[in-house]
């Protein structure tokens, strides 16, 4: 059986509100489709990994492109995107949430500091190799997948992952929703570290 190492997904949500003021009954109208970022929490640390350790796993949630969450080893999992947006409102709002840190960086920062000097970085796009198929994957290293949201990524994102030269995988040509995606590339790392 391989070793595990960190696995990590960077989810883009260059529109989504910032202040915390959003409200729980409407997540994709009054937050700007902050809800794709709790379907994304919860495929990651709930009902997608089923023999991935949880502690391996964080998300990375670039706010507006200069705020970002780091979600890590929640001990107590939110249930539903409503417990997760609670969480996200806290932070946002200034508050301590327990395995959530905010920080004031965009894509970028979060590339050099977190993602490239750590192991390999992806991008995930339709147009990519696939996944399955990709021998580059290091099961040893840390990993980290960089997702769009309902729209893919804006002309800034496109230049810093261009910029910096991260290679571009796919889970097929249909376009999922970020959250499977989470699911899905969880599934593979599984399968292969099982072998």
């Amino acid at each position: 059986m391989a070793t595990i190492s960190k696995l990590r997904f960077i989810q883009l949500l260059p529109n989504t509100v910032t202040d915390g003021k959003f409200i729980l009954k409407d997540l994709p109208g009054s937050g700007k489709r902050i809800d794709l970022l709790c379907r994304v929490l919860s495929a990651c640390f709930d009902w997608g990994p089923v023999s991935f350790p949880r502690f391996e796993l964080e998300v990375i949630a670039i706010l507006h492109n200069d705020i970002s969450l780091v979600f890590q080893n929640p001990t107590v999992l939110p249930k539903g995107e409503v417990a997760w947006a609670r969480k996200i409102q806290r932070v946002l709002q200034g508050q301590v949430v327990e395995h959530v840190m905010r920080i004031d960086i965009g894509l970028e920062e979060v590339l050099t500091r977190f993602a490239l000097p750590s192991g390999k970085t992806w991008v995930l796009r339709e147009d990519g190799k696939p996944l399955k198929a990709n021998e580059n994957l290091q099961l040893n290293a840390q990993n980290s997948f960089i997702l769009g949201d309902h729209i893919g990524f804006d002309e800034n994102a496109s230049r810093i992952i261009e910029s910096v030269g991260v290679e571009s995988v796919s889970l097929g040509e249909t376009s999922y929703l970020s959250s499977h995606c989470v699911a899905a590339v969880i599934s593979e790392f599984e399968r292969r570290i099982s072998k």
